[in-house]
């Protein structure tokens, strides 16, 4: 078991991922600890299985396989619960499962969870409070600080995350932004909608068959001629390119 633990750690250790590679030796050292003749005392057994459960959550948002990652950071929740002397990295456990809820708008146990963490560590823990922020930034409508916080993660498994809520903040946006305007130029779409270029924002224009009149975008979407504007979507497109200029004008 020795030489199979040891193994994982090299494996995952190399970068890139090898997916394959870690999941081989994910399944040796499994069956390993399964054997009774293992060759390892309990503590260091211990200590195996804490890097199966781990790297297991990890693997998971590598695959972007989140029914797996769900499944994973219980099972390595429980295991904290049970050795709690090896929980040295629960915060970032507990971070990256605080970003899942939050990714896939699980509001309810996003609080939950969050409930059962420290107050003090809501704020000073960096695993913690950056979930903490950004939901707060949700909640605020302040999309492009959600951005903002890409650039200054905890740890790159966060990344993923937040690429998921942005998909979904422009989704929303877009949406508003066709009940609420007749047309826009492409100026303010780019900052509405949080592209740092306007070839990504062109791309992302062409994929929702909006047309380019010049330098501004006209929408022509039946939503928008028969659906009365809803005030709060309004606010919600006005706010978020109140925040991007603001930003602007602060950089």
């Amino acid at each position: 078991m020795a030489a199979a633990h040891k193994n994982l750690l090299a494996v995952w250790a190399k970068e890139p991922k090898d997916v394959a590679a870690v999941e081989k030796a994910l399944n040796d050292l499994t069956t390993a600890l399964g054997s009774a003749s293992s060759g390892l005392d309990e503590k260091q057994a211990a200590l195996a299985s804490k890097d199966v459960y781990e790297i297991s959550v990890l693997l998971a948002i590598v695959k972007n396989d989140f029914d797996s990652f769900d499944d994973y950071i219980n099972q390595v929740n429980t295991y904290y619960t049970m050795v709690p002397q090896n929980s040295e990295n629960k915060h970032l456990m507990t971070g990256l499962q605080l970003m899942f809820l939050l990714a896939f708008n699980r509001l309810s146990d996003f609080h939950m969870l969050l409930e059962q963490v420290p107050q003090r560590e809501q704020t000073s823990n960096a695993y913690i409070s950056t979930p903490v922020r950004i939901e707060q930034s949700l909640m605020e409508g302040a999309y492009n600080k959600v951005v903002l916080t890409e650039k200054n993660i905890p740890s790159p498994f966060y990344s993923v995350f937040i690429r998921i809520m942005l998909d979904t903040i422009r989704r929303e946006i877009a949406s508003s932004i066709e009940k609420s305007f007749k047309s826009l130029t492409a100026k303010d779409a780019t900052v509405m909608l949080l592209f740092d270029n306007d070839q990504k924002m062109l791309k992302y224009a062409q994929d929702r068959k909006w047309r380019l009149d010049g330098n501004r975008f006209v929408f022509e979407v039946e939503a928008a001629q028969d659906k009365p504007v809803n005030l709060d979507t309004v606010r919600i497109a006005t706010q978020t390119l109140f925040y991007a200029k603001q930003l602007e004008q602060i950089v």
